[in-house]
C-alpha cells in the first residue's frame, strides 16, 4: 500500500497494512540529521525516514519595515500558490499524503497582538472590541487555508493551543461563545471549496472537554493529541469512531530522557491503544526539540516498524521498508 492510500484509509476509520507515521524535528535536529546521517546536503527527516505524511508551505513573507508582524495580514500570492500546488502534486504522484503547512490559530494570533493576559480578558473588558479583532484575523486565517485547499492538499491544517498541562486555556464558554464560530466557518468554507479535504486541527495540552465540539464543527483529525495531559485510552474509546488522533506519543514521557527500550516499550503501548480500527496517524505530540536524545528518534521508528503491522501484537513481523536500527549516539 502506498503512503497516500494508507494515510487515507486510515482517515476513513479503516486498517491499512500499517500505521501512517511521522514526525517533525527542530532546525537543529535536522542538522544532527545530516551531520550524522548525510553527506552535508540538504535533508529532512520525511525523506530520511520515509514519513507517510509530507508537507508544503506557502510562505508568508515578512511584514516590511514599519509594519508589526502580528498586523500583516498579506494574501498568498499566485505564485506562491501555484508553488504549493507544482510541490503538492509532485509529492502525491509520488505516492505521499500532503499536509499543508501550520500557521499560528486564530487565538495563538490574538496572543501575539495582545499578549496573554489581555487576550484572555478582553471577553470581560471589551467583547465587542475582541469581535472585531477575532473577525480580521479569521479571514486571514481562512485565506491561508483556503490556499492550501485549492493546491490540492489531502489535509488542511488549522488549530488553536487552547489546552494548559491540566487543564483549558479559557473557559469552554468563552470557547464556545468567540472561538467556536470562527472554527466553524472556517471548516464550511473549505468543504465548500473541497467537500473531501480533511481538516486536522492542532492543539497542545489538555483539550479533552473540548472534542465533543470540535467533533460537531467538523474536525476529521485531532492532531497533538499530548499523552502527558490527556488520557488517550479514554479519547479512543470516547470519540475514536468520530473522530482520528494524529500524535499522542508523548515527547516528554516517551521520548524524552527515556531509554530507546523505553522509548519502543512506550511507542507499542500507544499503538495497541490508538491503532485498533483505523482512525490514527503514529507521531510524538510535539514537533521534537534538542532535548530528544538522537537515539530516541531512531526507536521511535523502529518501534513503528516493528510493532506498527495490522494486526498489532507483540508478534508482529517487522515490516518491509527502509530499517533504522537503534542506536546510541555517538
Amino acid at each position: 500500500m502506498k503512503p497516500r492510500d494508507r494515510v487515507l484509509t486510515a482517515l476513513s476509520h479503516r486498517e491499512p497494512d500499517r500505521v501512517p507515521h511521522n514526525l517533525r524535528l527542530t532546525r537543529k535536529l535536522r542538522e544532527r540529521l545530516r551531520a550524522e546521517h548525510g553527506d552535508g546536503t540538504e535533508i529532512d527527516e520525511g525523506q530520511y525516514f520515509d514519513h507517510d505524511v509530507r508537507y508544503v508551505r506557502i510562505e508568508i513573507p515578512k511584514p516590511p519595515d514599519g509594519v508589526a508582524e502580528p498586523d500583516w495580514r498579506p494574501e498568498p500570492t499566485a505564485e506562491q500558490l501555484a508553488a504549493c500546488t507544482e510541490q503538492t502534486r509532485a509529492l502525491q504522484q509520488r505516492g505521499y499524503a500532503v499536509c499543508g503547512a501550520y500557521h499560528a490559530g486564530i487565538y495563538e494570533h490574538l496572543k501575539k497582538c495582545y499578549g496573554d493576559v489581555e487576550a484572555l480578558t478582553l471577553p470581560y473588558t471589551d467583547p465587542a472590541r475582541l469581535e472585531r479583532e477575532l473577525d480580521w484575523i479569521t479571514n486571514f486565517k481562512l485565506r491561508i487555508a483556503l490556499g492550501y485547499a485549492n493546491s490540492g492538499v489531502d489535509i488542511v491544517w488549522i488549530g488553536d493551543d487552547l489546552g494548559a498541562q491540566r487543564s483549558l486555556i479559557m473557559s469552554p464558554e468563552h470557547y464556545r461563545a468567540f472561538y467556536r464560530p470562527r472554527h466553524a466557518h472556517t471548516v464550511e468554507q473549505l468543504r465548500r471549496v473541497r467537500p473531501d479535504i480533511k481538516i486536522a486541527f492542532h492543539c497542545c495540552g489538555h483539550v479533552t472537554p473540548l472534542v465533543g465540539d470540535l467533533i460537531e464543527v467538523g474536525i476529521d483529525i485531532l492532531e497533538a493529541v499530548q499523552a502527558e495531559t490527556m488520557d488517550i485510552g479514554l479519547l479512543k474509546r470516547e470519540f475514536g469512531r468520530k473522530i482520528c488522533f494524529w500524535g499522542a506519543v508523548g515527547a516528554q514521557s516517551v521520548l524524552a530522557r527515556t531509554s530507546p527500550e523505553q522509548v519502543m516499550a512506550g511507542v507499542k503501548r500507544t499503538l495497541e491503544i490508538m491503532a485498533p480500527g483505523g482512525g490514527y496517524i503514529a507521531a510524538p505530540c510535539h514537533t521534537l526539540t534538542e532535548e530528544v536524545p538522537w537515539a530516541s528518534i531512531l526507536a521511535f521508528h523502529e518501534a513503528i516498524r516493528r510493532y506498527g503491522a495490522y494486526a498489532i501484537s507483540a508478534d508482529t513481523p517487522a515490516l518491509a521498508g527502509r530499517a533504522h536500527a537503534v542506536q546510541t549516539p555517538r
